[in-house]
């Protein structure tokens, strides 16, 4: 054989190549929908309403189990809420000055999925209902008085959400979601300055509330 066939023989396997290899590499990646084995880790950042309220927290959430056209997922998060215009604003109004911080711990269950033609190479979809325990506390301070008052107690919620990823094979991701959660319970009270009557107003805690959240994450597997 002369070199110059040679050549053209090695130069159309070349160019077979590298015109599937493009192709190839797209069909393995694929939508960024979560796979069973995948884990994504994230940090959160959230505006909450009724009450007005900021939220921070981190989430672990991993792929287990496929399930029709998507993937069923188990995670944890955990979160720490800071009352803000809630307590605020009736707070310039009254004697009293209310403080509240509520610490979350939650399990995770969602199910994640995608929509054909709707950006389904860059969106992760997902629905999850959540269920925990949070620690809710409070301080209220008066000219004549001082109380704080904790409880723990479970809670509950659900929502939906999307991861977001950039560009093709990345794994770094935006995304958001919105989510109802319920809790209630009664607080232990104790009084730290002067003499005061609780009531069972003052003992009743009720948190129930949307919150609309916002993170970055990155898929780790």
């Amino acid at each position: 054989m002369s070199l110059s066939a040679l050549f053209r023989g090695w130069s159309l396997v070349l160019y077979a190549g590298l015109a599937t290899a493009p192709a190839s590499a797209a069909e393995a990646q694929g939508p960024p929908l979560m796979r069973p084995g995948n884990v994504d880790a994230r940090l959160d950042g959230a505006l909450s309403v009724l009450p007005l309220s900021v939220e921070g927290g981190a989430t672990l959430d991993v792929g287990v189990l496929p399930l029709g056209a998507g993937t069923l997922s188990l995670g944890a998060e955990g979160s720490v809420n800071q009352c803000a215009l809630a307590c605020w604003v009736p707070n310039l109004f009254s004697e009293r000055d209310t403080s509240r911080r509520d610490f979350y711990a939650f399990g995770r269950l969602g199910y994640h999925f995608t929509v054909a033609d709707r950006n389904y190479r860059k969106v992760d979809l997902y629905g999850f209902v959540l269920a925990g325990v949070m620690e809710v506390r409070t301080t209220v301070t008066a000219p004549d008085y001082r109380y704080e008052g904790r409880d723990r107690g479970p809670v509950f919620g659900l929502g939906i959400g999307g991861n977001s990823f950039p560009t093709a094979g990345s794994r770094v991701f935006l995304g958001g979601e919105a989510r109802v959660r319920f809790g209630m319970g009664s607080f232990d009270l104790r009084l730290t300055r002067g003499t005061y009557e609780f009531t069972q107003e003052d003992r009743r805690w009720l948190r129930l509330g949307l919150s609309t959240a916002f993170f970055v994450g990155i898929r780790l597997f």
